[in-house]
């Protein structure tokens, strides 16, 4: 009986909406997915509250593990299985999803920042996770959030705070302007002035004053200070006033101070990005979010790789914003933290190759120094032997501004390759006007001029330009034709508007005939599509006009046409197309004239 209830208490049980009722003893936190530092005890209370008398209402999201002693783990949920787990209950509501941490940590971010009871501190924690897992790109980040940039940086200000500053903002005894202020203050600092704010109940304004009255030395400035000399808030200037010196000068006008140490690290900011690249300032990186490049030592990742992170994307330099270092740039950061670890890896493995080599005496690698055969990247035979090999150094991703300049070599011998072959003119007419017209050609004509060129119905972007260096192997003359036969296309592109001679296909028709001095009488048909096209009163006009009228009765008999005009348009049509013995030619009714689909001045 005890195996049997031992064995139903592991079950997993399947309840409404897909979700399923796992026991909590299989389950467990992870703090790497789930980076919040606490609650507000609060809105904890009532969640628990709620927990105990009605249970989970809305499953939380758990995904399976290998090698630890509960095969499951939460992703997001991880108040609501404290809660439960604090409640007594047995078993909770869960989805389960195979995921990896970096797609658990996506999925905790975006699950926690949709819910609107989510304070800016927590949002913070999640932000500095997803820069982690985005090395650092903040756009994609605010892409992947539906933030702006301003909000982001806010948020990664934020993370600087201290536990008790964030604590205190969690519980409500701070606000957030309270943690914006301390965010850029060292720990101690914050954790001193936290306490005060608290045990003073100061609100944001008088805060900030009382921090701008902490005047700075205008002798430890960042900025050039020339202009400080004369000016009213130098306190320097009033030292006649006092029996005793008050010491050395100081700026009493912080909003002053400030403006200026924002202009000196703008600055900074623009000079550090044409030496380095990318630029960042401490204060929007998450801490520890970014490391020092190192060529050799136990974080280096060998002389090769070096040079070719130096063009990286991810390759710049980190302008401080911390008081007495306002301005300062350090360069030489690498913002791919994994991207890193995995060079320095190969450096190592490299090393250790090295170093194996020799003390066996083997000639594998013919570099002795370890640090010279891992700045050399010369392969090892790792088929036999079993070591490491080192793939060739490249950068992540080129910067930009070197990718431009190496796509700038690229069009300019690209435009004499054009310029010198006329098969690629023409290949790349044919695709130009195949991709501008493809969406208004009847699908008809569409398809056979896709089966007599071969040029996919399904091209787009730079997938053409396989599709026109394939199509340039053709001789001239085809190509030529096929360009030909491609424009003429152009005349039958659709026309949804109906206002035909204002679109596209319209007004080329028009004014390729005139400009070729072509005459519609000599092209004219009378079709049933034309005859259909008209009103009976205006098919009894044209029979009129053209003198179809008077054959008809010469041959049918004196005043047959008149009894036939009696029919309905149907059987009219069907013996005006029968009656063959009149010729239409020669004949043009006034709607299939140029001059009346075009201005005056156009005819």
């Amino acid at each position: 009986m005890t195996s049997q209830t031992n064995e139903q208490s592991s079950a997993v049980t399947l309840v409404h909406n897909g979700a399923q009722r796992v026991p909590l003893s299989q389950i467990r936190r992870n703090p790497l997915i789930d980076p919040r530092r606490g609650r507000n005890k609060a809105r904890y209370e009532s969640m628990r509250e709620s927990i105990q008398s009605a249970g989970v209402l809305q499953a939380i999201l758990l995904r399976p593990i290998e090698g630890a002693d509960v095969p499951y783990e939460v992703v997001f949920g991880n108040t609501r299985f404290d809660a439960s787990c604090e409640v007594g209950l047995f078993d909770i509501p869960a989805d389960i999803r195979p995921m990896s941490d970096a797609e658990a940590r996506m999925a905790a971010a975006i699950e926690n920042l949709q819910r609107a009871d989510l304070t800016p501190i927590e949002e913070a924690f999640h932000a500095v996770v997803m820069l982690a897992d985005h090395n650092n790109d903040h756009a994609e980040v605010c892409r992947a959030l539906g933030w702006s940039r301003t909000k982001l940086d806010s948020r990664v200000l934020l993370s600087k705070c201290c536990d008790e500053v964030a604590d205190a903002l969690l519980q409500g005894d701070l606000k957030l302007g309270h943690a914006e202020l301390l965010a850029p203050m060292t720990h101690d600092d914050q954790r001193t002035i936290c306490s005060k704010i608290i045990e003073r109940g100061l609100s944001v304004i008088q805060t900030r004053d009382r921090l701008m009255e902490m005047n700075a030395a205008i002798s430890t400035a960042p900025f050039d200070t020339s202009g400080c000399a004369g000016c009213q808030h130098n306190s320097g200037l009033y030292s006649d006033l006092f029996s005793a010196s008050i010491g050395e000068a100081k700026c009493q006008n912080r909003t002053c101070w400030d403006s200026k140490v924002s202009q000196l690290i703008d600055v900074r900011l623009v000079e550090a990005e044409k030496e380095f690249g990318v630029v960042h300032t401490d204060m929007t990186l998450p801490d520890g979010g970014y490391v020092l490049l190192q060529e050799t030592g136990e974080h280096g990742v060998g002389a090769e790789q070096f040079a070719a992170c130096i063009g990286c994307a991810t390759y710049g330099a980190v302008v401080s914003t911390k008081v007495g270092q306002e301005g300062r740039v350090i360069g030489g950061h690498c913002f791919n933290k994994s991207c890193n670890a995995q060079h320095n890896d190969r450096y190592r493995a490299l090393i250790a190759s090295a170093n194996e080599a020799q003390s066996t005496g083997t000639s594998e690698l013919q570099h002795p120094d370890p640090q010279q055969a891992a700045g050399a990247q010369r392969p090892s035979p790792a088929s036999t032997s079993g070591r490491v090999s080192a793939s060739k150094a490249k950068p992540q991703e080129i910067k930009k501004a070197i990718r431009k300049e190496a796509f700038g070599l690229f069009s300019r011998m690209a435009c004499q390759a054009i310029n010198d072959n006329r098969a690629y003119s023409l290949a790349i007419s044919i695709v130009s006007l195949y991709l501008d017209m493809r969406s208004e050609l009847p699908q008809e004509l569409l398809e056979r001029f896709q089966k007599t060129t071969g040029i996919p119905g399904s091209i787009h972007g730079h997938a053409r330009a396989a599709v026109e260096v394939k199509l340039a192997n053709r001789p001239l003359d085809e190509l030529e034709k096929i360009l030909s036969q491609l424009a003429a296309c152009t005349v039958f592109r659709k026309d949804s508007s109906e206002l035909f001679q204002q679109s596209v296909p319209g007004a080329q028709s028009l004014a390729f005939i005139q400009a070729a001095g072509m005459d519609p009488v000599m092209h004219f048909k009378v079709t049933e599509g034309y005859l259909q096209a008209l009103t009976k009163a205006g098919i009894i006009s044209d029979c009129k006009a053209s003198g179809f009228e008077a054959k008809y009765d010469e041959i049918k008999g004196n005043k047959e046409f008149s009894r036939l005009a009696l029919s309905k348009t149907d059987v009219l049509i069907k013996a005006i197309l029968e009656f063959t013995e009149f010729n239409w030619e020669g004949y043009l009714p006034d709607s299939m004239k140029i001059s009346t689909h075009t201005k005056p001045s156009e005819a």
